[in-house]
């Protein structure tokens, strides 16, 4: 099964300025331990990604800077973090395009927030600022700690493989707001905030907001997104 995943980067130094694009390492482990391989998509011309994207059997939307508000009509808080147009541009499109053609998709805390926005939803853009305080999403523990509890709600490819209570962990500081139409939510945390939402009618198209690539117990989530890939291709 061969897996799109949409770049992340980093900036190089001062001498050659510029972004290197590529993928942190738990995500690629994680796809590859359930027999995937990974093809890694940076920003280009958007008449390029279609002819990549008819070779996929799935697609992955890892996590990352925040979303410009202006894709959902909002202003900048003062909080809203670090944006890139050129990540915005390419994740929107990959995201509709799933969403439309059936591709079965992974969104993973950026990515679940991507799916909202290209849909039609909207974003928290700073949940401490917005009134989200009785919970950590933005842990201070390491990544394999387990930040706070979830309950799912209705039956979907999480309720599949996990009990309706579980524990994540939590790496995020903007959250969905407003659901886009035909996204239905399937998780919530304590406060109240959507953790996970599904496409209705779609064959696979699932979001969650914490990193299951860092806690290989619930790496059954990407065997999840390999087994929908199966009947895809």
């Amino acid at each position: 099964m061969l897996i799109g995943v949409s770049a992340q980067y980093r900036t190089t130094g001062e001498l050659i300025r510029g972004k290197i694009w590529g993928l942190l390492e738990p995500y690629v482990k994680a796809l590859e331990a359930q027999g995937a391989s990974v093809l890694v998509i940076p920003p280009q011309s958007e008449d390029r990604l279609p002819a990549i994207l008819k070779k996929l059997d799935g697609l992955l939307l890892p996590g990352g800077v925040d979303l410009d508000p202006v894709h959902f009509g909002e202003e900048p808080m003062p909080e809203n973090g670090e944006v890139s147009p050129e990540r915005d541009e390419l994740e929107l499109y990959l995201a509709r395009y799933a969403a439309h053609n059936g591709l079965p998709t992974l969104g993973i805390c950026r990515g679940i927030q991507v799916m909202n926005v290209a849909l039609g939803g909207s974003l928290y853009q700073d949940l401490p600022t917005q009134g989200f305080k009785a919970v950590q999403h933005y842990q201070k523990s390491e990544a394999g700690v387990l930040a706070h509890s979830l309950e799912q709600v209705g039956e979907s490819p999480l309720s599949r493989l996990f009990e309706p209570r579980l524990r994540v962990n939590s790496y995020h500081h903007q959250g969905l707001k407003e659901l886009a139409p035909g996204l239905r939510e399937v998780a919530l945390a304590p406060d109240g905030l959507v953790e996970a939402v599904v496409l209705e009618g779609h064959p696979f198209f699932l979001g969650v907001q914490w990193h299951p690539e860092l806690l290989p117990q619930q790496w059954a989530i990407f065997r999840a997104l390999i087994g929908a890939a199966q009947q895809h291709s």
